[in-house]
């Protein structure tokens, strides 16, 4: 075992694990959070045009959920901006110089390391700190979901149309950006895979 095969599985394993199992949790707690919104609007009389949901007065069980998913959501956003700067990701991505560059610059760059640009040879040196730079977004989901439950929240609580409006594109902007930032992390870690192959 000199090539430390799976000693070095298990601790790739131990490194992403976490993060990666905080990513599902919070995924599958947005998307359960909004289909429950969803189904117990529905069930509370919305098709059937009940004052109360005009009026901002919750049933007893829209309270103590929204009471629920609030502390649920403050600890999530909280935690997740604490682990964001313990275990560097903050950091890594505050300081990155790409934010010195444009925004239609930084899409060129990000599309060079998706592979859905021609790669240009002048920008080759700043590929792989492109790379890195999104193998670290999707780490921000954590406290982003957790904003996702403190909005879905404040629909249960405030029992009005504008709250419910403002959950549903909140949680679908989330899902958008969380989509497209895994993906985006994929493509740069096979974009490093095949960078290391060809300097090898």
């Amino acid at each position: 075992m000199n090539d430390g095969g799976p000693l070095e599985s298990l601790d790739r394993w131990v490194r992403r694990g976490p993060g990666r199992f905080l990513l599902l949790v919070i995924a599958l707690t947005v998307a359960g959070t909004a289909v429950i919104l969803a189904a117990g609007l529905v069930a509370s009389g919305i098709d059937s045009h009940d004052p109360r949901f005009i009026s901002g007065d919750p049933p007893d069980w829209a309270s103590a959920l929204g009471i629920l998913l609030f502390g649920t959501g403050l600890a999530t956003t909280t935690g997740g901006f604490l682990w964001l700067g313990h275990s560097g990701h903050y950091r890594r991505n505050a300081r990155s110089r790409l934010w010195a560059k444009g925004w239609s610059r930084r899409r060129a760059l990000v599309r060079q390391v998706r592979g859905t640009a021609l790669r240009r040879d002048e920008d080759r040196p700043l590929l792989p700190l492109v790379a890195e730079h999104l193998i670290d977004q999707p780490a921000f989901a954590l406290p982003l979901g957790g904003m996702a439950m403190l909005q879905v929240a404040q629909a249960f609580l405030r029992w009005a149309p504008g709250f419910v409006i403002l959950a549903v594109v909140f949680v679908g902007v989330l899902g958008v950006v969380t989509v497209t930032a895994l993906r985006n992390a994929r493509s740069a870690r096979a974009f490093l895979a095949e960078h290391a192959a060809g300097e090898a």
